[in-house]
């Protein structure tokens, strides 16, 4: 028995009921919840021991994939797709504990930087390979060419939803 059984027999309930509803289509969609979802309770199993959650991984994981491992508020907070209320709570947990620091842009004090301290490049290099471990489990079984399809479609998917 699978965990997805009970969602996929309310979609055929309602299919039954609402002949035009788009079963296939709304199983898809609630496949990626379903992945998402499982994806963060593993990855958040990890940060659990590093006082990480996913929101506070992927600052840090953004900040040291960007450029000088520094990046404004506002692209940091796109590339995270977090809401600007919460990531600056994160970003005040991160600071708190060391992990970061803000300031403003030189000459733009509009404009809010954020960086990644010593502490926080040694905690989340530690860190990276433990949650991509775990996380990449989900394409175990999948071939080369599975991979590449699944980025395509995503990618096609991504670019329908950046259209509406």
């Amino acid at each position: 028995m699978s965990s997805f059984d009970a969602t996929n027999k309310r979609l055929k309930n309602i299919h039954e009921r609402i002949p035009a509803f788009p079963e296939d289509l709304m199983r898809l969609l609630r496949m990626t919840y379903h992945v998402q979802k499982r994806m963060k309770d593993i990855s958040n199993a990890v940060l659990r021991k590093y006082d990480l959650v996913d929101a506070s991984y992927m600052v840090l994981a953004v900040l040291y994939g960007s450029e000088n491992e520094t990046s404004t508020a506002s692209t940091l907070g796109e590339a995270c797709m977090e809401k600007p209320a919460n990531l600056t709570r994160v970003c005040n947990d991160l600071e708190t504990q060391g992990l970061i620091t803000r300031g403003n842009r030189p000459g733009d004090r509009r404009c809010v930087m954020i960086s990644l301290t010593d502490s926080g490049r040694s905690l989340i290099e530690q860190v990276m390979p433990e949650v991509w471990s775990r996380t990449t489990r989900a394409y175990d079984g999948l071939t080369p060419q599975d991979l590449k399809l699944q980025e395509q479609l995503f990618a096609r998917q991504l670019e329908n939803l950046d259209n509406l």
